[in-house]
């Protein structure tokens, strides 16, 4: 029979317009913080008189005022937050029905003084005291001193209609929170069959960033999978976003703002919470329904608050010592949070009482906590997300509440399908499809006998051997591998050596591939896989417990370094100079009463790293305890949980594959299925910028590189300031080093602290050092357009911005950018072999979305993308806009039935229930292409061929669950610099 004609996806973005006069009932007011400079003073001087032998880096703790003043006026948007260069300001908006409600300058003024105060007293005791007292009698007599002529400054909303970058990018904070207080107290109602909702909109502040919505508290009850009646409670949150798009300006020349509507799920806790994650705040949102300084109205706006959870004295307590600024205001007081976080039912009205008068705590649910349950510790009873169905309602709705203000977007154009079935390429091929053994009909079964079909099983293992061989010897590029399993117990052994067997699809009695050794070496010192060594203290001991972790890390990093050159480097030939990789067993690493910096996880990832090692840890595999007895009277092998052997081969496909880049089959196949020529596809060069940023006690780690994909399959990585490509297994060992020689030295500690205008001359030395083969680059948008903070001076590739990129599309402006000072054009000789680049936006920046709806308010059924998708919006003819979403991972399964795609949060069918399943949505990915070649740009054919190429790389071998957030060689570098951020003791 002929196939039936296959309707491309509809994909509907919720994104929207802002009518024409949308604004004109804001009421916008600023208030500058005039007291800035003299804060930036106090601060300077008093490093200067506390460093007497080292320097001493003093915080200004603007965020202990901000959470002051909104606990006192819940009717402030925000307070001072950062807005530019060593400027301050504070927002507030009101509409007709929420009027402006603000303190008066003079009345913050009083406060700020306190706070000045109290910043000042901290200081008592430490230094010499005359020199101490000075700077801080200076500088509270300077704040004491009311500025003139500081007022509350309207601002005319028209200007940020006109003009969304005006004020300082004013429009971003103030147009959200707009839509917000529009929403306040507003309600609608959505319909589940016979079943109505309705939904009451409160406000939010959200932390410095605006405003933005949640609903009451839903109650909900059912029986979970094993038949245990569960409870719990979930608002639904609404926020939002003001996004530009390059090239899609008004009539005056400005970029025309896209809002961006994102809904969310947010649960509270309702019984006691008793594990938390480790240096990571709590957040509680709080609201007033009685002021709490004398003066200062209140409304029933929620602000959000944080308590402290490091491990130290002040954990568990508000943060920022909250509630010692309160009472120098003489304000009335917070609850305690040990109350909060022992009974947060008692402190939150989650069953919207009428009859409510005292303040409401609500304490937020992050993945990780744990609760106290009948004597029994428990995660949340409800399962984070909607369905697609239940988010198109829900929008639609708010659609209709703010109607004359929003106006809804067209449906996005569908590109050609993604490669699927047998006409996929190899390269885009998975571990699971390479090892699927194959199908017998029933016929066949009744046919042939057990020995033919296990004959049939190892010829088709067999057959794909070389497959996989092959994937890693282009990877590394013809250099031998040497892979070693360090093991204490023989389960881990067991399970590991075969799962490493399996991956190569080795049936009985065959060997590995002669390219690739295996060594198996037993851990013979049970001390190695031995916490740290605490010595009794803990975190509450501050220093002197971080000052012994350093110690014991180095005892261990010796240690571990004495094995590996003993047990390991010994067995390494030194003629073929391997590659050399190593599955560790290091135990248990969640043991109660074990402190996550006791970990030996970044202690063997150093040691191997000195040592030339890349590393894959695994942890210790215990046999289910029934299985025992019956190993010891039979032949067979034990049997282990399928989450175990999940675990380890997960980590073996790490090392085996991601780790030096293969991929199953040539990439030139992949480019060619895009669209790309033939001779430009076999000579194809993928370049990917990847950064990351991280944060390590007080420092700010942020690292870039460059991953080069060649149409060979063979993966180079490009350092910063370095002229040579190496091999990605080799930049593994070089990166861990250079993170080691950090740890060791703090004097290196600027080499992995790249600001915004090192990112951009790296970006600019990748770029004109393209080599003799065609090349595509790709890089993110985020922080390579520019790098916030005031001690960058916002310097980076400012080109990538949505304002500058239409009118400097055929050009590389790199003016600002040290060794190179000047505009590149597009057909300038170095860079005649870049086809061009693609910058990624991803996150806030990209939209949701319903799919098989061309309207909100349709009564169309919605289902997830069971395929890679590609979509592109043309609506700016002269730059294509280009959009990828995952199909649906396997993980995400229990969300596909008929039953579940339409179900809401409170419903129920046939013992399905919405608050059951975790929903989870693919993200769109954007992909905007410039600076292109004149003969790919000749058609929109041959410019979303080029957008095709990341598309279609949005896999990775090892994971078969579904599409990996970046392409191929952007995960490459981001995982390379993850894997050893560790040995800087950052947590990821």
């Amino acid at each position: 029979m002929p196939k039936k004609d296959v309707q491309p996806p509809i994909l509907l973005p919720a994104r929207m317009n802002l009518a024409e006069d949308a604004l004109t009932d804001l009421e916008i007011a600023v208030l500058e913080f005039p007291f800035a400079e003299i804060v930036a003073d106090f601060r300077n001087s008093m490093e200067e008189v506390l460093s007497l032998n080292r320097k001493k880096k003093v915080w200004i703790p603007y965020r202990q005022l901000n959470n002051g003043l909104l606990a006192c006026a819940s009717t402030l948007t925000h307070g001072f937050e950062y807005f530019d260069t060593g400027d301050y300001r504070a927002l507030a908006v009101g509409t007709v029905e929420n009027p402006l409600r603000v303190p008066t300058p003079e009345q913050i003024h009083e406060l700020v003084i306190i706070w000045a105060q109290e910043w000042a007293k901290q200081f008592d005791g430490k230094g010499k005291a005359d020199q101490v007292n000075s700077v801080c009698d200076r500088f509270v007599e300077n704040i004491a001193i009311i500025p003139t002529n500081w007022n509350w400054q309207p601002i005319t909303p028209k200007t940020l209609i006109q003009n969304i970058n005006a004020e300082k990018g004013l429009g971003y904070q103030a147009i959200p929170s707009f839509l917000a207080t529009l929403l306040h107290e507003k309600k609608c109602i959505i319909r589940s069959g016979q079943r109505e909702q309705e939904i009451q909109w409160r406000k939010v502040q959200g932390d410095g960033s605006g405003l933005f919505l949640v609903s009451q508290p839903f109650p909900a009850v059912y029986t979970d999978d094993y038949g245990k009646e569960r409870e719990g409670y979930f608002v639904y949150r609404l926020d939002f976003r003001v996004q530009t798009q390059a090239g899609r300006f008004n009539q005056n020349g400005k970029l025309q703002p896209w809002i961006f509507l994102h809904l969310s799920c947010q649960r509270y806790a309702h019984e006691p919470l008793i594990e938390m994650n480790y240096g990571r705040d709590i957040s509680v949102l709080m609201g007033m329904n009685e002021e709490r300084l004398s003066g200062y109205e209140v409304d029933s706006t929620l602000i959000r608050l944080t308590i402290e959870n490091n491990g130290r004295e002040d954990s568990n307590l508000w943060k920022f010592q909250l509630p010692n600024l309160l009472a120098a205001f003489k304000a009335r007081s917070l609850e305690t949070t040990d109350n909060i976080l022992c009974n947060p039912a008692r402190y939150g009205n989650l069953d919207n009482r009428s009859n409510w008068n005292r303040d409401e705590y609500y304490l937020v649910h992050a993945e990780g906590y744990k609760y106290e349950h009948e004597n029994h510790k428990i995660g949340h009873s409800i399962k984070p997300g909607f369905s697609l169905q239940e988010r198109g309602d829900i929008v639609a709705q708010v659609l209709e509440l703010l109607n004359g203000v929003l106006i809804s977007d067209n449906p996005m154009q569908s590109d050609i399908p993604a490669p699927s079935g047998q006409k996929t390429p190899l390269a885009m091929r998975d571990y699971e499809h390479i090892s699927q053994p194959p199908s017998f009909t029933k016929q066949q079964k009744e046919k042939l006998t057990e020995k033919e079909i296990k004959q049939r099983v190892d010829n088709r293992r067999q057959e794909r051997q070389t497959i996989i061989a092959d994937a890693i010897e282009r990877a590394l590029q013809g250099k031998p591998i040497h892979i070693f399993l360090l093991w204490r117990e023989r389960d881990t052994y067991d399970v590991t050596y075969q799962t490493l067997r399996d991956a190569f699809l080795l049936n009985e009695g065959e060997d590995f591939p002669e390219h690739i050794k295996v060594s198996s070496v037993w851990i013979n010192d049970p001390n190695l896989l031995k916490p740290l060594d605490t010595a009794g203290l803990t975190p509450k001991d501050g220093q002197e417990f971080d000052k012994q972790i350093r110690k014991q890390h180095q005892m261990k990093l010796d240690a571990w370094r004495n094995f590996l050159k003993h047990e390991v480097i010994a067995l390494i030939d030194p003629t073929t100079k391997p590659y050399c990789f190593a599955i560790v067993e290091i135990g248990q690493t969640k043991k109660k009463g074990v402190h996550p910096k006791q970990s030996i996880y970044r202690v063997v990832r150093e040691a191997c790293v000195l040592e030339k090692i890349g590393s894959q840890m695994v942890q210790t595999v215990r046999r289910p305890k029934s299985s025992d007895k019956e190993d010891e009277s039979t032949d067979t092998s034990p049997s282990y949980s399928k989450k175990t052997e999940g675990r380890i081969l997960n980590a073996v496909l790490d090392l085996t594959l991601r780790q030096v880049g293969a991929l199953y089959g040539l990439p030139s196949e992949v480019y060619q299925r895009a669209g790309i020529p033939k001779e430009i596809a076999q000579n194809l060069d993928v370049i990917a910028l990847c950064r990351r940023k991280a944060t390590q006690g007080q420092d700010n780690i942020h690292y870039a590189l460059a991953v080069r994909l060649r149409a060979t399959g063979a993966v180079d990585v490009l350092f910063p300031n370095c002229q040579d490509w190496i091999p990605y297994a080799q930049a593994g060992i070089e990166l861990g080093q250079i993170f080691s020689r950090v740890r060791r030295d703090r004097n290196y500690l600027k080499t992995v602290q790249l600001k915004g205008i090192e990112l951009a001359k790296f970006a600019a030395d990748v770029l004109t050092q393209v080599a003799e083969q065609p090349t595509l680059v790709l890089i993110e948008a985020d922080v390579w357009r520019n790098e916030r903070g005031e001690e960058n001076g916002g310097q980076a590739w400012f080109q990538l911005k949505n304002e500058y990129l239409f009118a400097n599309r055929d050009v590389l402006d790199f003016q600002h950018v040290p060794d190179h000072a000047c505009i590149y054009p597009r057909d300038h000789n170095q860079l005649r072999n870049l086809l061009g680049i693609i910058r990624f936006r991803t996150g806030d920046e990209t939209t949701q979305y319903i799919t098989n709806r061309k309207t909100w308010n349709e009564n169309s059924p919605a289902r997830d993308l069971i395929h890679l998708s590609g979509f592109y919006d043309t609506s700016v003819p002269e730059l294509l806009h280009y959009f990828s979403i995952g199909k649906l991972p396997k993980t995400q399964k229990a969300q596909d039935t008929s039953t579940a795609r339409e179900l809401y949060m409170l419903d129920s069918q046939d013992d399905e229930y919405g608050v059951n399943i975790a929903f989870k949505h693919q993200q769109m990915l954007e992909m905007l292409p410039f600076f292109i070649r004149s003969d790919f740009q000749k058609t929109e054919e041959s410019i979303k061929s080029l957008c095709r190429v990341p598309h279609y790389l949005r896999i990775s071998p090892g994971w078969s669950m579904g599409n990996i957030h970046s392409p191929y060689p952007m995960h490459l570098g981001k995982q390379l610099i993850k894997d050893r951020l560790c040995i800087l003791g950052v947590e990821v």
